[in-house]
């Protein structure tokens, strides 16, 4: 997010001129510096991606071997070592041609090329836990393929703040150091330097965090009680390494500055080394630190959708695989296919969206006929282009994981022992589960047979769609149904609706619709009696909330989030240039037409709305209730938006009626508190859910919700392009993002197109982890999977279990071949907050003695643990992972 004004900036902030040196006091007291090499790495922003790829793979790559070269003969402390991250690294070694190839191989070999832990810099808390995972294995492949020591370093630049998950991801990878640098223009978190950041789990990892730049400056601050210090000289973005000439005066420049020091050329790991025996009594910080960048992921709402499901879809398939492989003959190894998809699915969170209009060659930010006009005349296909490479990150990954996944479901069921036309359920989930079941077929059929017990279950079947209830699905197996043409006759009608009275209920819900205000003006809880609705709020329940933002609102966002040292770039980026004058607006729809409908699956209706003067979008809101299903699905949908760079964005509101609330939220690595959970200084007024919230009153008694497609909320009131830096939520609403194009850089300038977003609600009694956030959430992103099959019969059971545990709350993330080895991989991670022991249940003929934990990247770390019977126990504590290695 730079231009050639940061990068002049840069070279004034770690100037090797002796202007530089005169600048800064000398430092007799430091006695260590650790020089590190690295330069910036985006995935596009100053060009298309593939070129920065190409660029780094030819003559980024020539230049920084030239250095290697031509100081090789120098003292070891003294040559030169490029720090680099994993994935760009395995670009080189894949797109370099084999000359230059064998020379970047002897690199690495020699530690002239660093690789450290991570992939790149990303946006964490868009990503899922496995998907990070998977990350790691990039460089600690490349490590063991030439025989190297794992890196126990690790480094993120740009992006301002990181979700929770890192101490607790890095830690229990053994990663023991990380750096990040921040964007100059962007806020930082109110943290030390250098600090103990500790995660949900009690990992502590030693970060470093520089708040001016990317890197660090070349002497520590006046007040570093330490006698070591980390030297970051990084390079703007895609730039390449320095000079030799330049190597050599940094060197100079520290010879003069710090008189008394050791200065060493080596890797990030190499600080740590240094301080820690130092045994320094660094700060702990212990917190989550919401992303301030993290809105700009929903200018592309169609792809988070699809992210956030083939993440889900990738472990469904791993786990399909396995079972398969273990119960039939005919089992293949997927191993190259997940590895894509999961390197694909997680490029999609880096934190590089496209090419940046404010570097001058995709023209300018223009509005109404004139933005028609340019874009007609072709002069934004370069940056759309770019913005449709990300894109196309997703579509890569869904494109080998869904027709794999429908392939290997269909070969699984083809194997069960069942005759005739049959509906076989597949639950990803470790724990037994009902849930609805949705098939698009053109078949005939009025219920279903649970062939096992012999149950009938009415289905929907109109327009090519069966839909039933599945009820006790085996943890994270299957169960299977004979479609029949048989009437069933119920005990009593649950389902209701009522045109005149603009409601529809079943046995746990009753709901009433207020087609003028185009809002649901009442949610009762049947069971606890509780509304659902706040209906004195000046927002409307499951209502289409659409602003369009202003001047002001540009200016005011960024004079409060943009540093001093960023004003003349970045508020092109962070705000909007050449808007006109004119107010706020935030409009919201109303005089809706309402279609209700009935089936004996489901009862539905549907909100319809026009087109008005300051909405000007085709959107609907369909509200349902299922049989014998405790919670309220809301899928809001918008058909043809057009394109508008104007800084524009839609939001459901959600004000629930809850006294003196408390917000719980799923986040990725933990569920936290904003109010207590937050570190100062990151997004207090924006942020992505990983699985789901509540929000409860004094007595743990409320309201919770999952949003899979749509992950972003702001609580209390609408977030986008405020900046608080620290705020506690008063009011019970909540806000959940649909689309936004308030970033003016990298991300996607106008969003167009048609789309839909699903919610889903419940009633929380007595407040737990478990019951009232992490099961109905992970039941939301994971829902069921079927398939119609006309089977012969086969030698699988009509049931089966695959893993259970016997403790709610903890995700199974892998269950696959072992990427980083031998063997087969079980990852467990602890999401609802408890320790203690459980019970692993393994599939039935899976033939293993011995369960030996490992790390996230493979490394023992235990004994091996005896498998009994198919079962074995462990210990776990919150938010923590578990890995085992099966043999």
């Amino acid at each position: 997010m730079k231009q050639k004004t940061l990068w002049l900036l840069t070279i004034l902030l770690f100037s090797r001129s002796a202007a530089f040196a005169q600048q800064v006091k000398i430092d007799t007291a430091v006695r260590q510096i650790v020089l590190v090499f690295k330069t910036h790495f985006d995935i596009g922003y100053t060009d298309y991606a593939e070129a920065v790829v190409q660029k780094y793979s030819t003559s980024m790559m020539e230049n920084a071997l030239e250095i290697v070269e031509k100081n090789k003969k120098l003292p070891l402390e003294k040559q030169f070592v490029w720090t680099v991250s994993g994935w760009p690294m395995s670009q080189m070694l894949t797109q370099s041609v084999p000359a230059v190839k064998t020379k970047v191989e002897a690199a690495l070999a020699n530690g002239r090329f660093a690789v450290h832990a991570l992939p790149f810099s990303m946006e964490t808390e868009s990503a899922d836990l496995e998907m990070l995972v998977r990350g790691l294995n990039i460089s600690s492949a490349i490590s063991r393929k030439y025989g190297l020591s794992l890196p126990y370093d690790s480094k993120m630049s740009d992006v301002p703040s990181h979700s929770w998950i890192l101490p607790t991801l890095l830690n229990n990878s053994g990663v023991k150091f990380l750096h990040i640098g921040c964007n100059p223009a962007s806020q930082s978190p109110k943290v030390p330097v250098l600090f103990w950041w500790e995660g949900p789990d009690g990992s502590k990892l030693m970060t470093m965090y520089s708040e001016k730049y990317y890197g660090t400056s070349l002497l520590p601050p006046p007040d570093w009680p330490y006698k070591s210090w980390l030297a970051i000289m990084q390079t703007n973005d895609n730039s390449g390494p320095p000079t030799p000439e330049e190597v050599e005066k940094y060197l100079q420049d520290l010879h003069k500055l710090a008189p008394n020091a050791k200065v060493k050329i080596g890797r990030m790991s190499d600080f740590y080394d240094e301080i820690i025996k130092e045994k320094p009594r660094l700060p702990i910080v212990k917190g989550d630190m919401p992303d301030t960048w993290i809105h700009g992921f929903m200018s592309m709402p169609r792809e988070v959708k699809d992210s956030r499901r083939i993440s889900k879809e990738l472990f469904a398939l791993e786990s399909l695989n396995t079972l398969y492989d273990m119960w039939s003959p005919k089992g293949y190894n997927i191993s190259g296919l997940l590895s894509e998809a999961y390197t694909n699915t997680l490029l999609f969170d880096e934190h590089t969206f496209g090419m940046a209009m404010s570097h001058g060659s995709n023209g300018v930010w223009a509005y109404g006929d004139d933005f028609k006009i340019q874009r007609a005349k072709g002069v934004f296909d370069d940056i759309e282009r770019s913005w449709k490479e990300k894109a196309n990150r997703v579509f890569e990954a869904d494109k080998k994981v869904t027709p794999s996944l429908n392939r290997q479901f269909r070969e699984l069921a083809k194997e069960i022992n069942v005759k005739g036309k049959a509906i076989v359920v597949y639950n990803s989930l470790p724990w037994k589960r009902d849930g609805v079941v949705t098939i698009k077929e053109n078949t005939s059929g009025t219920a279903v047979k649970d062939v096992e017990t012999g149950e009938m279950i009415p289905v929907s079947n109109e327009k090519n769609i069966i839909q039933f209830v599945a009820k006790n699905v085996p943890a994270s197996g299957y169960r299977t149904y004979a479609l029949v043409n048989e009437n069933v006759t119920l005990s009593e009608k649950e389902l209701f609706v009522s045109q005149s009275a603009n409601s529809i209920e079943n046995k746990y819900f009753k709901i009433q619709f207020d087609p003028a205000k185009g809002a649901i003006s009442s949610i009762v809880e049947k069971s606890s009696g509780r509304e659902m609705v706040d209906t004195k709020s000046e927002y409307g329940f499951g209502q289409y909330l659409y602003e369009r933002f202003s001047k002001k609102d540009a200016e005011n966002y960024t004079d409060v989030y943009v540093k001093a040292m960023g004003k003349e770039w970045a508020n092109a980026e962070l705000g909007r240039p050449n808007l006109s004058e004119g107010p706020h607006i935030s409009e919201t729809g109303k005089n809706a037409r309402i279609v209700y409908s009935e089936s004996p699956a489901a009862v539905s209706a549907t909100m319809i709305f026009s087109p008005s003067a300051n909405l000007p979008h085709d959107y609907s809101v369909t509200v349902s209730l299922y049989k014998n299903t405790p919670n309220v699905e809301l899928i809001w949908n918008i058909n043809n938006k057009p394109a508008e760079p104007w800084p524009e964005a839609g939001w459901i509101s959600l004000p629930f009626k809850v006294e003196n609330p408390t917000f719980k939220l799923g986040r990725l690595g933990g569920i936290v508190d904003p109010a207590k959970d937050f570190i100062k200084g990151t997004n207090f007024d924006y942020c992505f859910l990983n699985s789901g919230m509540s929000v409860i009153d004094n007595n743990g008694n409320g309201f919770g919700l999952s949003s899979p497609d749509a992950p972003g909320i702001s609580l209390d009131r609408p977030g986008l392009w405020k900046f608080s830096g620290y705020f506690i939520p008063q009011k019970p609403n909540v806000f959940i993002n649909l689309y936004n194009n308030i970033w003016s850089t990298n991300f996607t300038e106008w969003v167009e197109g048609s789309w839909s977003a699903k919610i889903n609600l419940w009633g929380v009694d007595h407040f737990n982890n478990e019951k009232s956030i992490v099961t109905p959430s992970e039941e939301s992103r994971s829902p069921l999977l079927s398939v119609l099959m006309h089977n012969n019969g086969g030698n699988l059971p009509v049931s089966a279990e695959g893993i259970e545990l016997s403790q709610k709350g903890i995700l199974v993330t892998a269950f696959g071949k072992n990427p980083d080895g031998n063997g087969t991989i079980l990852r467990l991670w602890e999401q609802a907050g408890n320790s203690g022991k459980f019970t692993v249940t393994l599939p039935k003929g899976m033939k293993v003695l011995k369960a030996t934990p490992v790390n996230l990247r493979g490394e023992k770390k235990g004994e091996p643990v005896k498998i009994s019977s198919g079962k074995f126990e462990c210990s776990f504590s919150a938010y923590a992972p578990l890995s085992f290695i099966l043999e």
